[in-house]
């Protein structure tokens, strides 16, 4: 019996010491490119890509960042195409009440720097260099007058983290590359990216997770809206979950004559995603304060190509 409890605690101390070994080498990949072939070139890599960080968080926080808010246009589509309309309108409204959450959370606590909103079919127009016609106001409708003046930005989306497999890019062929690998960690509430698409790499800290809000408070949360003549009215409670985890009991608010209710999950109501945008500033202040602009005119000529 003792023989017996010795071996498996020895098979469970080689299980443990394995996963911690592929779990090492899953973490070292996110860093290095896959083609490197000694250490020698992992360490020029690793150098690269703290430069390139630095420069970028000194270059964001003079720049812009734009979030990209999804439409939700072919799933909209799809349910007109099939008849049935009353889906359709259903998720434009879930739509527009979770893009209104995300702005005025982002609004409301990211201060690092500019900052500016676009729907997802816009991307390419930025890209090309448009640079008004395509930003939104706090009712999510386009303002013309809303002109980005500055040059450098970054996009921040929902999007999964990939184990990429580009490395980094030049920018003579950064349009020409999309990301590849394999989804890692599932899908995160902000990947930040360069204007070409492609995720950031660390140190930069690209990745965020609105994360769980320290309110306990589990199941769906009622959203109240109205929609009338193709108009969604739709007020934010700042302190909905807040209330409702410290007096669960008590008789809450009920809609306003004429408004309609949403159950939303709490991940996707103003309170959850202001937290995790509240940590993203914060990360985003630390790494900036530990990283000094890198002197274009003593590093690596070769890394020029890299920062844009």
């Amino acid at each position: 019996m003792a023989r017996l409890l010795n071996n498996k605690i020895i098979l469970l101390f080689i299980f443990i010491i394995g996963f911690v070994g592929v779990k090492a080498q899953q973490d070292e990949e996110i860093f290095r490119p896959k083609d490197y072939k000694s250490r020698e070139q992992f360490e020029k890599f690793r150098k690269r890509r703290m430069i390139i960080s630095a420069w970028q968080i000194n270059e964001l926080k003079e720049g812009a960042l734009v979030v990209k808010l999804k439409t939700n246009t072919n799933q909209i589509n799809a349910f007109n195409k099939h008849g049935e309309p009353d889906k359709a309108i259903e998720k434009t409204i879930e739509t527009y009440i979770i893009n209104k959450n995300i702005m005025l959370a982002y609004l409301d606590n990211y201060k690092f720097s500019k900052i500016y909103f676009i729907y997802s079919n816009s991307n390419d127009s930025l890209l090309k260099g448009l640079r008004s016609g395509i930003f939104l106001d706090t009712n999510l409708k386009v303002d013309p007058t809303i002109v980005m003046n500055e040059k450098f930005y970054l996009v921040a989306e929902k999007d999964f983290n990939y184990n990429s497999s580009i490395g980094f890019v030049k920018e003579d062929s950064a349009r020409f590359v999309s990301e590849k690998g394999n989804p890692s960690g599932g899908e995160f509430d902000i990947v930040v990216k360069n204007k070409y698409g492609h995720q950031l790499k660390r140190p930069f800290p690209y990745l965020g997770l609105f994360g769980k809000k320290i309110i306990s408070y589990v199941g769906a949360i009622p959203m109240y809206y109205k929609y009338e003549a193709n108009t969604i009215t739709y007020t934010i409670d700042k302190k909905q979950m807040y209330d409702r985890d410290q007096t669960p009991n008590k008789n809450f608010k009920k809609p306003l004559p004429g408004y309609k209710t949403m159950m939303l999950h709490k991940g996707e109501v103003y309170e959850t995603i202001s937290y995790g945008v509240e940590r993203f500033d914060e990360n985003l202040n630390e790494f900036y304060k530990e990283s000094p602009k890198p002197d274009l005119k003593k590093i690596d000529p070769a890394i020029l190509p890299f920062l844009y």
